[in-house]
């Protein structure tokens, strides 16, 4: 019995053997087959496959995409009239005065409340504005304007040639003080009839339409007011103009100025309700202004804080680009920096694009000559040369000016030091820091006095006391630069800072000016550039940018080329700061 039973039980343990086996084999031959046979196959197909993979993630992603963009269309922007545009400033105001201007914050706001016969448009045009058209006579010595019929005063009162004999006689009266006299000066004006203003020039002047921007001032409201008691006229914080906005309250110690829509606007009535500017001491504190929802836009922030309003969600930063020109006068009275030599390896040895960089974190472009580029005039042939430090520290040496014992350079017991005045405000601190550091390393001191803007134009620029000036210029749309270098400007109020004088200068800037051919102009401005490349009157540094920061919900913005910063706000009749999203085809 035992016997059977063993047999049994081996026979049943080799039956699960063979079972075992051919399960084994099975398994093998289904993965072979099913499993690595599979695999390899799409080992042979992968890169098709990973292609189509593709294919199908880019379709998803491009319908995606469209859905996306359906649903945008289907939700328009639509902005919406009224709201207050808020706007900070930094500086003070006491006058709001066109003919007397004081400052960059009262040119913005004397923008607002004032028009002129015509404005700059968003990209550096001239356009009309209080004038509806104007005929230049064929010898370029006659200008006759034709004024709006609707336009008025704030005050209801429509506007007449009166109104534009009064402002330019008040401009060119030496009582009143205008730092616009310059001008308009020579110029004859008439008035045929009430809507009709003549202007007769003794000879013709390419750049004088540029000077009928200048806003009008009311005749019924002053003139009665004695010329040299304009500056202080009760008019000036309660003025009357013609502009899109009209003062609302002006409190000088508020630190804010409200103004509000003009309804009757000739242009057409604004869409914002008012404009308010409030005032604050620094650029930080501008902007710190809007990140605190005080503002919906900066006017004017220096460039090393982009990286700081790049950061704020909702603020766009605008970059516009103006006729400006970052320059270091050497005033030629002065014994040291009048010396051509002198000044030839200063000039020359300057790194400007460092400067640059240094200053506007390279937002700005070189600069070398008076003439910007782009203008009729501009030429590569005076670009100035530069010298290395080892090349300018042999023509010192040649010169008689050797190291001192200090390592300042020394002549006869003098040393080659010079003082330099510059405004007090980031930018151009950081200019004169680096070039002294520049000059340092050739022996040359430099000792910087960095003042207020009134401190600046009151005790330096005016009488001039000064040696070195680094101070921003705008020379405006056209490249008559006449102003800042021909020698009948050299005391104030003329803005020949550098004092330079020259016969051969004076003849090609007089006689450039008066011609309208672009091709004759390029000749006179040629004899120009060659005379100062000569004489080395200053060095231009370099051409700034104006950075203006805005809420991305103030819709109708559009400048990009402006002569002057108010300029931006040439068609803010048409600016919203209030915004919905509409659905297509629904009612609004």
């Amino acid at each position: 019995m035992l016997d059977y039973l063993h047999f049994r039980y081996r026979r049943l343990i080799r039956s699960v053997q063979r079972q075992t086996r051919k399960l084994r084999r099975d398994v093998r031959l289904y993965i072979d087959k099913h499993i690595w046979g599979k695999w390899h196959q799409l080992r042979v197909i992968r890169k098709l496959l990973i292609l189509w993979w593709g294919l199908a993630i880019i379709i998803l992603i491009g319908l995606t995409q469209q859905l996306s963009n359906i649903n945008r269309l289907a939700d328009i922007l639509f902005p919406v009239s009224g709201g207050i545009y808020s706007e900070a400033e930094v500086g003070s105001v006491r006058t709001l005065n066109p003919i007397l201007p004081e400052n960059s914050v009262s040119n913005d706001i004397n923008k607002l409340i004032f028009s002129g016969l015509t404005k700059y448009n968003g990209s550096r045009h001239i356009v009309g504005d209080l004038a509806s058209s104007w005929d230049v006579s064929a010898d370029g010595k006659t200008y006759t304007f034709h004024l709006r019929k609707n336009a008025l005063w704030h005050d209801n009162v429509p506007v007449t040639s009166d109104d534009v004999l009064f402002t330019i006689a008040a401009i060119q009266n030496p009582d009143t003080r205008s730092p616009l006299a310059s001008s308009w000066k020579s110029v004859q004006v008439t008035a045929p009839n009430p809507s009709t203003v003549v202007f007769t020039i003794p000879s013709p002047l390419s750049s004088f339409i540029d000077s009928t921007t200048v806003g009008l001032i009311p005749n019924h409201l002053l003139s009665s007011t004695d010329p040299q008691a304009m500056r202080l006229a009760p008019f000036n914080q309660s003025p009357i103009g013609t502009g899109p906005f009209k003062i609302k309250d002006f409190q000088i110690s508020a630190g804010e100025i409200n103004l509000t829509a003009n309804k009757s606007y000739y242009g057409g009535a604004p869409r914002l309700d008012g404009v308010t500017f409030k005032l604050y001491s620094n650029n930080q504190d501008s902007l710190l202004a809007y990140s605190k929802h005080q503002v919906v836009g900066v006017a004017g922030i220096s460039p090393d804080q982009i990286n700081q309003a790049s950061r704020i969600d909702g603020l766009t930063i605008n970059k516009l680009s103006l006729p400006d020109e970052e320059v270091l006068f050497f005033r030629q009275g002065d014994p040291l920096a009048s010396n051509v030599d002198i000044k030839r390896v200063l000039i020359n040895s300057l790194d400007q694009g460092k400067i640059s960089q240094v200053a506007t974190d390279g937002t700005s472009k070189v600069l070398n000559q008076p003439i910007l580029p782009g203008q009729i005039g501009y030429t590569d042939k005076y670009l100035k040369p530069h010298i290395s430090i080892s090349s300018a520290n042999k023509t010192l040496d040649d010169i008689g000016w050797t190291q001192g014992k200090s390592g300042v350079r020394e002549k006869n017991g003098q040393k080659l030091e010079f003082n330099l005045v510059t405004l007090d405000n980031p930018e151009l601190i950081k200019a004169s820091n680096e070039i002294a550091r520049q000059w340092d390393v050739i022996g040359v001191k430099l000792n910087i006095n960095t003042v207020s803007l009134e401190q600046l134009e009151q005790s330096y620029i005016r009488p001039r006391a000064y040696q070195l000036l680094l101070y921003g210029i705008n020379i405006g749309a056209d490249p008559d630069v006449y102003a800042y270098w021909d020698s009948s400007q050299v005391n104030d109020p003329g803005l020949n800072l550098s004092q330079y004088k020259s016969s051969s200068s004076d003849l090609a800037l007089e006689s450039g000016r008066i011609l309208n051919n672009s091709q004759e102009r390029a000749i006179k401005y040629d004899s120009f550039l060659s005379a100062w490349d000569s004489d080395q009157p200053a060095a231009i540094l370099y051409e700034p940018v104006y950075i203006y920061p805005q809420s991305s919900n103030v819709v109708g913005f559009n400048a990009k080329d402006v002569v002057e910063p108010s300029d931006r706000f040439y068609n803010i009749n048409s600016w919203t700061v209030n915004n919905i999203f509409i659905r297509r085809g629904s009612k609004k």
